[in-house]
């Protein structure tokens, strides 16, 4: 058994199966990785509502939690999720600025055209940003799979022991 992690029992599919194991990290320094993103993932949330109430935000701040601790097996993971939650929801806040833009009618006074180029230019640069970086940290925890069924050329082996390096 693995240092650090709790074993779970997961049902077979099939009678033929025995049970799955399941490992999932108990280090506190993953749940306090853990509570920083679920905490990040609601204060984006709050910026992009203006206003949570305290059951909500607690509530949510427990749910992703718990969930980032069931789900993520890795610090690396919780990040990736909690960065990719922000890029969502940096993407949804122009959207959420031209939505209440209807509300003024066919011409809307310039002061909220504003607010909306606003919205737009700094949520899709943020939204971009944050989803990037997700993604960076989702290359970063996949495994490394080398495929040698065909030869190198000499041009790429040469690449190859310069990465190393």
């Amino acid at each position: 058994m693995r240092e650090g992690f709790l074993i779970n029992r997961v049902p077979c599919a099939s009678k033929n199966e025995c049970a799955k194991v399941v490992f999932m990290p108990t280090s506190p320094i993953f749940f306090f990785n853990a509570v920083l993103g679920a905490i990040a993932v609601t204060v984006g949330l709050w910026f992009l509502q203006g206003d949570l109430s305290s059951a909500i935000t607690i509530t949510m701040i427990v749910g992703l939690t718990v969930l980032f601790a069931k789900v993520c097996p890795t610090t690396a993971h919780v990040w990736m999720w909690s960065t990719m939650l922000l890029g969502l929801e940096s993407l949804a806040w122009p959207f959420q600025m031209v939505g209440e833009l209807e509300q003024f009618g066919p011409e809307p006074p310039i002061e909220e055209m504003e607010r909306v180029f606003t919205a737009v230019l700094f949520g899709l640069f943020s939204g971009i940003f944050w989803l990037t970086f997700a993604y960076g940290i989702y290359r970063r925890t996949q495994p490394k799979v080398e495929d040698s069924s065909e030869p190198l050329s000499a041009n790429q082996a040469k690449a190859q022991r310069k990465k190393k390096r």
